[in-house]
């Protein structure tokens, strides 16, 4: 494994993507966006991507110049087209327009079509949330024909081959001097994202979580790039909750409107102004009692404490701005390599940083 700033991991990201196109405000919120995932420890969301994201800029999968718009809004709603630039600044931008709604009409519903890989949910969430913005993010919709950067790659409860999403979901409640909470996760054992970090650290898979292209449990990794399937965790609960995503995203939103060659899917943000009901010192006041009652509770047995949701991402941010983050060697020579490939020298961009 290698260590590197989160500064230099940034001025790596700004430059290979403004090479390959992305104006330099889209370089800046891209290089945020992925290196504030590896500083959360989603590594599967961080600068593994910068490849893939190329490539998709290479085929004409991904714009880097497009910049998101409205295209049908009332005051309560709004349907954004991402215009197959990066699906961060497509759920930036949209994020914004929810809050914005939100406190204007107490609640709002966004989607995002034509939207590619959005990331870590969980960031978008937080953006509402620290501006007091209840916020539930959601994407999916898109297993049952192939996206941009990939379609279905989840097995239904039951199942044994692709037909959904990893389907995420990503919840963000603001605290009061207590931090905010925060929800995020795949509705599939593990995201995507992290068999890729297995596959590139060369190590297997916690057992349960992919099959293979015959159905069969795996824990090696390449089986699922071989036409396995992830699956849902917690069996049908957790495809219960996919389906929810699927038919948000596949259903609500009108991606198979818009999204072309057959495609359906998208994001969807649901937002709610945290101070419908109370003043913020009474919100705040009440935010705190709830999520003091719960990091109270005694520790169980192999435990130090109870963590509220959005904890681990913390301290992984605050550690890992400290220390440096750790990057898969296998990782760092195929961002080395997309750099190449602009002519940039990725290990003195680094050094320099």
């Amino acid at each position: 494994m290698l260590i590197r700033t989160a500064k230099q991991l940034r001025a790596v990201t700004e430059a290979i993507f403004t090479a390959a196109g992305a104006p330099t405000e889209t370089a800046v919120e891209m290089g945020e966006a992925l290196v504030g995932a590896n500083l959360a420890g989603h590594d599967s969301h961080g600068v593994i991507r910068i490849p893939a994201y190329i490539r998709a800029i290479q085929e004409g999968a991904l714009d880097p110049a497009a910049r998101p718009s409205i295209v049908q809004e009332t005051p309560t709603s709004a349907l954004v087209d991402g215009r197959w630039g990066f699906g961060h600044v497509s759920a930036r931008y949209g994020t914004n327009v929810a809050i914005r709604k939100a406190r204007q009409s107490k609640t709002a519903i966004l989607s995002v079509v034509r939207c590619n890989h959005i990331g870590r949910l969980g960031q978008w969430a937080s953006q509402a949330a620290e501006q007091d913005v209840i916020a539930m993010v959601v994407v999916g919709g898109g297993g049952g024909t192939p996206g941009r950067l990939g379609g279905g790659i989840a097995a239904p409860f039951g199942g044994a081959e692709r037909a959904l999403s990893t389907n995420p979901i990503a919840i963000g409640f603001p605290g009061g001097k207590t931090p905010d909470m925060l929800v995020d996760f795949a509705t599939t054992v593990v995201a995507e994202g992290k068999v890729q970090v297995a596959r590139a650290k060369g190590a297997e898979l916690p057992p349960g979580c992919i099959v293979d292209k015959h159905g069969r449990p795996s824990v090696n990794p390449n089986d699922l790039y071989d036409g396995g399937a992830l699956l849902p965790f917690g069996g049908h609960k957790g495809y219960a909750l996919a389906m929810f995503v699927e038919m948000l995203c596949g259903a609500f939103t009108p991606g198979d409107a818009h999204n072309g060659e057959g495609r359906r899917g998208g994001a969807v943000i649901w937002a709610v102004d945290a101070l419908t009901f109370r003043d913020a010192a009474s919100y705040e006041s009440n935010a705190d009692f709830v999520l003091q009652r719960i990091k109270r509770n005694r520790p169980a047995q192999g435990f130090s404490e109870v963590l509220i949701p959005g904890e681990p991402e913390a301290r992984s941010a605050a550690a890992r701005l400290a220390e440096g983050v750790q990057v898969a060697e296998a990782t760092w020579e195929q961002i080395v390599e997309a750099g190449k490939g602009f002519k940039l020298d990725v290990e003195a961009l680094s050094r320099t940083a």
